[in-house]
């Protein structure tokens, strides 16, 4: 009979934990989900006149109008990247790729310091998207607008 009784009160904590398990559970994908509601997906990349993927002031890359050296995609610093935005004969629409910071005030530092450059060259807008491992552009996160 003891062992029964036993197995009742195993069985008990088991519902316990499987509830709370799968409470948190819900939770978790609640989260994610309000997250990622939020921050839309990019799909305008046939629209946009330029799109920079930056890393540094000394390291970028331009995808559109793609800027290559033989078959790799060049090298160029922030100079060299607004001589390329300030050939493009169309200015509606510029999108930098950037990176994941750990401050947020050294992202916004980079955010601002791009839309404050390429609203002078004439872009009307600038929009900053969330690197990945590819280089696709279309579907990759949007971090923030630049107006």
């Amino acid at each position: 009979m003891s062992s029964k009784i036993h197995w009742q009160k195993n069985c008990a904590k088991s519902g316990v934990m499987i509830r709370v398990s799968a409470s948190l559970l819900l939770v978790l994908l609640l989260a994610t989900a309000c997250s990622t509601s939020r921050m839309g997906r990019f799909n305008e990349q046939e629209q946009a006149n330029l799109v920079v993927r930056y890393y540094t002031d000394d390291t970028s890359y331009v995808l559109k109008p793609a800027k290559t050296d033989g078959t790799f995609l060049a090298i160029l610093n922030k100079d060299a990247v607004l001589d390329v935005a300030k050939q493009q004969p169309g200015r509606e629409l510029a999108v930098v790729i950037l990176i994941h910071y750990r401050a947020q005030s050294e992202g916004d530092s980079v955010r601002q310091n791009w839309v404050k450059l390429l609203k002078e060259v004439g872009y009307q807008r600038v929009v900053f998207l969330r690197a990945s491992g590819s280089m696709q552009i279309n579907g990759l996160p949007v971090l923030a607008g630049g107006g």
